[in-house]
């Protein structure tokens, strides 16, 4: 009896795409149609990040890497949920587009589950997207961590040239070479 995981890699290109949809169904819906529509990496860079680290996350449950190991999928998830964290989401609503992975597997094997009894097989696949999505909520926290950083960064910036500007600091870097 063929397991859950030969029928994922079989309609491997269909979940795919599901997935894709659903995901970018979570934007506009002008967004969303320029996306779908548009296929070349360079004119539409988000669309390619999102389908190459879902692409890569595909491959990493294909090859069946039970229990998922960051090491293997973080660079995947890290390409999805960093366009998403730098774009208007709630940190639910960014890594929410993990679980939708669940609802593409469900409508692309669904009658291969049901004709072959696949259905612990279908829920360990879906714990294991349950720690994929653990996964991508911290990369997704490490990402909103880095831009509040920079954020930081820029306006002691600002605030620097700004005193400066005004004569109100004082460079005292040279007057440790005097002594």
């Amino acid at each position: 009896m063929p397991a859950l995981m030969d029928f994922l890699e079989a309609q491997k290109e269909a979940v795919l795409t599901r997935w894709l949809d659903l995901v970018l169904g979570t934007y506009a819906p002008d967004t969303a149609a320029l996306w779908k529509k548009n296929k070349d990496p360079f004119a539409n860079p988000v669309r390619f990040q999102l389908e190459s680290g879902m692409r890569g996350v595909l491959d990493g449950l294909v090859a069946g890497t039970n229990p998922p190991e960051a090491s293997v999928f973080a660079p995947h998830l890290d390409a999805i949920v960093r366009v998403r964290a730098v774009q208007d989401f709630t940190p639910s609503q960014a890594v929410a587009c993990i679980f939708l992975l669940k609802k593409a597997v469900r409508e692309a094997l669904w009658s291969s589950v049901t004709e072959q009894g696949l259905f612990v097989e279908l829920l360990a696949l879906e714990s294991t997207i349950d720690v994929l999505a653990q996964i991508a909520f911290d990369i997704y926290s490490r990402c909103r961590e880095s831009i509040a950083q920079l954020r930081v960064d820029q306006i002691r910036r600002r605030y620097d040239r700004l005193l400066r500007r005004a004569g109100l600091v004082c460079d005292f870097s040279g007057a440790d070479d005097a002594s």
